[in-house]
């Protein structure tokens, strides 16, 4: 490898941040355990491994064991998975081990034999709650952007009228702009949240052919949430 771990990707946030040392790992792992946290707790909630635990000891333990390996990142770039399904499989290997470690210790009586099959799948929630994790995330770093740009007007119109239903008439009378400056400001947000949602989504490894494609798809998702 010549010393690069991230022979393709040396581009990306993930690579670059990594390749920074300690600083840039510890904000890999900050952005991965926060977005990506509660979408493996939703999807050990519909696995039959419930027994286990606590949903959030779990991914807590899951990523104290996992995040820590040095070859964590640079194996999944590797491996051509996007960075949610490297997680899942990663996570299915460690409730296995988990499995393993209580059977020899635990009560036959606190194991289930079997659990009914449920719909959606582990992995469709999963995937759910993934569009709704990393769309408030981009929300988040587009109100941040925002408030250090002082747009905070732009973005109280953006929310009315995306998230509350309000006509850009409606929004005129109540901010006091034209209906048309009511929507130059709704736009200027919502370009900076798209752009955080493409860079986002850039991060769990989708190509640039196919960011636009599940930019709309998690944007669909979301809106029946």
């Amino acid at each position: 490898m010549g010393g690069n771990e991230f022979p393709t990707t040396q581009n990306t946030w993930i690579g670059q941040r990594v390749h920074e040392g300690g600083g840039g790992r510890a904000a890999v792992n900050q952005h991965v355990m926060r977005v990506y946290a509660w979408p493996l707790q939703v999807y050990f909630r519909g696995t039959r491994d419930r027994w286990l635990g606590e949903p959030e000891d779990i991914v807590h333990g899951f990523f104290a064991d996992r995040l820590a390996k040095p070859g964590f990142f640079s194996d999944w770039q590797k491996s051509g998975l996007r960075l949610r399904r490297w997680l899942m499989n990663g996570f299915c290997f460690y409730l296995s081990e988990l499995r393993h470690a209580r059977r020899k210790t635990a009560s036959v009586s606190l194991i289930p034999e079997s659990v009914e099959d449920e719909t959606p799948t582990p992995e469709e929630q999963m995937d759910r709650a993934f569009a709704v994790a990393i769309v408030r995330q981009a929300m988040e770093q587009a109100y941040e952007q925002c408030r250090s740009e002082g747009l905070g007007e732009h973005w109280q119109v953006f929310l009315k009228h995306h998230y509350q239903g309000m006509t850009y008439r409606a929004l005129a009378g109540a901010c006091g702009v034209s209906p048309a400056r009511a929507a130059v400001m709704a736009r200027t947000v919502a370009r900076k949240f798209r752009r955080s949602l493409r860079e986002l989504l850039a991060r769990d490894g989708a190509g640039p052919d196919e960011i636009d494609r599940e930019l709309e798809s998690l944007l669909e998702i979301t809106s029946h949430a």
